[in-house]
């Protein structure tokens, strides 16, 4: 199995914190926000990867234990194999447009191997995948709009480094599970539906800010 170019980027930077960053630094506080931004790259090869962001909140409960929430939103339009395919099979279309995006909600469990700042994350999470098909037939458009909701689990690595006063940064690689159903192109558009099965690979870098005791 070929390991994602992003992956491989997300650990080199994973070590390259514990390396130089002193992965046993103490805690300074409990509470922390950030705001994140990285790379998406999903399980299928022939999809093109997308920007991924989001925003999340936490609370180390003791120094080797901790939770975060964290909610993130992706463009799929990039991600859809019959986009630029306006021949769905049993229909003749002049165009065919899917917008899509995939909003995630994830609940982290979070460990810190002997009280530092390295940290093995993992937990359950809930996407509400949304899209709207935009269909031209003899030169009259029409469209429609479909919400579904798909189960995930999700795990990962991650490293925090302290920078000045109570800020850090977060380097992380996250794989996610989507427990949808696979949807290579719309049965019928007339009964337009999406979902989404897969597993996919996440790298981004968390700026954050730590508050509390």
């Amino acid at each position: 199995m070929r390991v994602k170019p992003i992956l491989i980027r997300a650990i080199s930077l994973l070590a390259a914190g514990i390396a130089f960053g002193g992965v046993w630094a103490p805690v300074r506080a409990q509470n922390y926000f950030g705001v994140t931004a990285g790379g998406y790259q999903p399980e299928d090869k022939g999809q093109n990867g997308t920007g991924v962001f989001d925003l999340r909140g936490g609370y180390r409960i003791r120094p080797a234990l901790g939770f975060e929430w964290s909610v993130s939103r992706v463009n799929l339009t990039d991600m859809v194999p019959f986009r630029r395919d306006p021949l769905v099979p049993g229909f003749d279309f002049d165009k065919v447009e899917l917008q899509s995006y995939l909003s995630t909600l994830d609940l982290s469990f979070q460990w810190f191997p002997r009280g530092g700042n390295l940290v093995v994350f993992g937990g359950p999470g809930v996407a509400l995948l949304d899209g709207t098909l935009k269909v031209t037939f003899l030169g009259e458009s029409s469209s429609r709009y479909y919400v579904s909701n798909i189960f995930t689990t999700h795990a990962g690595l991650a490293y925090v480094k302290p920078i000045k006063g109570h800020f850090f940064l977060r380097p992380e690689a996250r794989v996610r599970r989507y427990f949808g159903y696979k949807v290579v192109e719309p049965d019928r558009v007339e009964r337009f539906h999406l979902s989404y099965k897969g597993t996919d690979y996440q790298a981004a870098l968390t700026f954050g800010w730590r508050f509390g005791s």
